[in-house]
């Protein structure tokens, strides 16, 4: 049997204590789950309602104790909490309700308020003390910070014995966690999110590591990290005519927890399937949502009507491929290439700065990693800093597969969704308008990007409408076997 938890009912401070809760009793066979967004419909046996209190009085004899702390956006307590109970097995406690969580039967036996110094100080105090108790596997990086701070996530942490931290990017911030990248394995996830995301992918790909976004993220001590397996089929490539092809690839499918929760509902992957539209589009997806959250995965793609799938930036997890120490970029790619053919991928996506690739002496090694797979057909390139358009369309060749840059890039310099109008439609129109049918040349091919922050469906339906008869819209995989076939090296 599984324990029902409603969220929703909840304050903060129980929030985080029904997460913690869940996390230390996962690893002793205990089943909760907690009912928030959509996360009940992934559960796949029957499960009871229950008060967090009485969980506390029915399981109190499998803690060794209360540890207090500070729960607030402007204290990183939190999460030196939560590297605490992932050591031990501690309940630990927000200081408003430990009164009731001692009157359901565990004393207090401690108190994150006696660590002091600054937060990056306070926070290698604690996992010092605990970092040889703790598994090497994976880390956790949750942000705390006012206006970004989410009480989710902790109970997957806490599940599997892995530091949680926060840092931004101060020097002192930057130096504690690279510290604990130092200690950690090589090739492992960095669960959650950051506030700088350029420094901090630099930061973790320097050590060889990558992020899966889920700072949202809810029931993971329950779902596990189990191997699941999808299918989609490929499309074959068309025979080139006097035709301008253009694929419109949606970004930001690495992002676990969007994936989650509404990515099939009222996102823009859920407005798409409700259309009347038919043309084709293909979306990034991360091939980690297989293993992190099957049933989510699974809803996915049997949701889809007449879209087509490619692997998220930059593979098994995000990370920037051409900082990435070359003595761990084959294995991350091994990985990369199991996790999309568990998943149907062909074409993955990768994301670096187009200085990076310039300078990249190594360049064509490092693609060979990718392209050495048979089920890696070729990849598309999102080159920043021009919102992923700063490759113009360049082809890159690796064993004789080609490596696309995005052309065009639908995001609106507002950052806002909604604040696209009729007029910056109708002039992104304009420019792939201009585009020549030349099929055997590079100028022949545009990815289009979409930014799903910024655009609409009705955004994308009003773009498309307004596209010349010379400018065909095809499959990311129709693509790259269109340029393999066609040009000229």
């Amino acid at each position: 049997m599984v324990h029902l938890i409603d969220f929703g009912k909840l304050s903060d401070g129980e929030k985080a204590l029904a997460l913690f809760l869940q996390g230390v009793l996962a690893r002793k066979g205990v089943k909760i789950f907690v009912d928030a967004d959509n996360y009940l419909s992934y559960l796949g046996e029957e499960g009871e309602y229950a008060d967090v209190y009485g969980l506390i009085g029915t399981y109190a004899g499998k803690f060794s104790g209360a540890v207090v702390y500070d729960l607030s956006c402007t204290d990183v307590s939190v999460n030196m909490a939560a590297t605490l109970a992932a050591a031990y097995d501690v309940l630990c406690v927000p200081r408003a309700l430990i009164n009731k969580v001692n009157a359901a039967g565990i004393e207090t036996v401690g108190d994150l308020a006696e660590v002091g110094g600054t937060p990056a100080a306070a926070q290698r105090a604690v996992w010092n003390r605990v970092k040889d108790r703790l598994s090497k596997t994976a880390v956790v990086h949750q942000v705390v910070r006012e206006g970004n701070f989410h009480i989710r996530l902790y109970d997957f942490p806490i599940a599997n014995r892995w530091a949680c931290i926060y840092t931004g990017e101060s020097a002192e911030d930057r130096a504690f966690r690279r510290e604990v990248l130092e200690y950690a394995d090589r090739n492992i996830p960095v669960y959650g999110w950051n506030d700088d995301e350029i420094a901090f992918i630099k930061d973790i790909s320097a050590y060889g590591d990558y992020a899966v976004p889920c700072d949202w993220s809810l029931n993971h001590s329950y779902f596990g990290v189990t191997k699941g397996k999808l299918s989609q089929r490929a499309k074959p490539a068309p025979v080139a005519g006097g035709k301008h092809y253009a694929a419109i690839v949606v970004s930001d499918g690495d992002n676990v927890q969007w994936l989650e929760r509404d990515f099939s509902t009222t996102s823009l992957y859920g407005q798409r399937q409700r259309s009347g539209a038919d043309y084709k589009m293909s979306w990034t997806f991360a091939p980690s949502l297989a293993r992190l959250c099957p049933a989510a995965a699974k809803r996915i793609y049997s949701g889809n009507k007449h879209d087509y799938f490619v692997c998220g930036v930059s593979g098994i997890g995000y990370a920037n491929s051409m900082s990435y120490p070359m003595e761990h970029l084959e294995e991350f790619t091994r990985m990369t290439a199991e996790g999309m053919e568990d998943c149907g991928l062909n074409v993955v996506t990768l994301l670096d700065n187009i200085k990076d690739v310039e300078n990249c002496k190594d360049l064509n090694k490092r693609l060979h990693f990718y392209s050495k797979h048979d089920n890696i057909y070729g990849g598309i390139w999102e080159l920043d800093p021009d919102r992923y358009s700063s490759g113009r369309g360049r082809i890159f060749w690796s064993d004789d597969k080609p490596f696309v840059s995005v052309r065009f890039t639908m995001w609106h310099e507002s950052g806002r969704q909604g604040a696209c109008d009729r007029e910056w439609i109708e002039q992104f129109a304009a420019k792939v308008n201009a585009m020549k049918a030349d099929p055997a040349h590079a100028e022949g091919y545009s990815v289009i990007n979409i930014h799903p922050w910024t655009m609409s469906m009705e955004n994308v339906d009003r773009f498309v409408s307004l596209l010349g008869g010379h400018i065909e819209l095809v499959y990311a995989d129709e693509l790259i076997g269109m340029i393999k076939r066609n040009v000229k090296r």
